[in-house]
């Protein structure tokens, strides 16, 4: 019964985390709503920071709790993770470029919306998606899900994690069953990848910025 409490308390973390991501990202896509003057701006951006802080904490207070992996121990900045990152940015670009043109190109309805908002939101838009995706979402599908789902170091957690996390991902991101969800499970699971061989989340957000910035730039 423990246990089971236990685990319970985690997914109500990943929920609570999900919702406060899913209000700021109300609030940054559609900002001709809310209004932006000098205060709305700050108080934004003041809870963004708290967001993520808040977040970060949940999840330090899990790897407290049990850390098997040996995640996100020191010391934090290493050459050989930085190349993991870098690595697997390029891997999600080779597999990206593959996948579409088995699929035979287009674009996912997930995409096709981002691509509207970005015509009307502006600004706003290009932070929510380089910046606070990337480190939220990192947070909730590798970080909060490995604690809640695979918490027990082992070859086939790891590998099955990496495989169930980049479902998750993508059903999030593409919840219809169509050829581009295996692209955001592609995707997800590269980031899950990146992850779990640096054992430290700032990597997988490094890799998921940088993807996310060339779709911008694109």
């Amino acid at each position: 019964m423990k246990k089971i409490g236990h685990y319970l308390f985690y997914l109500i973390e990943i929920v609570v985390v999900f919702a406060l991501y899913t209000t700021l990202q109300e609030f940054y896509f559609y900002p001709e709503i809310y209004g932006f003057g000098s205060a709305e701006a700050f108080i934004l951006a003041l809870s963004t920071v708290l967001v993520f802080w808040f977040s970060f904490w949940l999840y330090k207070g899990q790897l407290d709790d049990r850390n098997e992996w040996g995640f996100n121990r020191p010391p934090h900045w290493r050459w050989r993770k930085l190349a993991v990152s870098v690595g697997g940015f390029f891997l999600m670009q080779l597999l990206y470029i593959l996948l579409m043109n088995l699929i035979g190109g287009g674009v996912s309805v997930n995409q096709q919306n981002l691509d509207d908002l970005q015509q009307t939101a502006g600004p706003t838009y290009n932070i929510m998606v380089v910046v606070i995706a990337p480190v939220i979402e990192e947070i909730l599908f590798r970080g909060m899900f490995f604690n809640l789902f695979f918490s027990h170091a082992g070859k086939l957690a790891k590998w099955a994690g990496i495989l169930v996390s980049g479902f998750f991902f993508a059903f999030a991101h593409n919840p219809f069953w169509s050829p581009y969800l295996l692209v955001y499970w592609m995707m997800g699971s590269v980031l899950a990848w990146v992850y779990m061989e640096t054992r430290d989340l700032r990597y997988s957000m490094a890799t998921h910025i940088m993807w996310n910035l060339l779709s911008v730039l694109g």
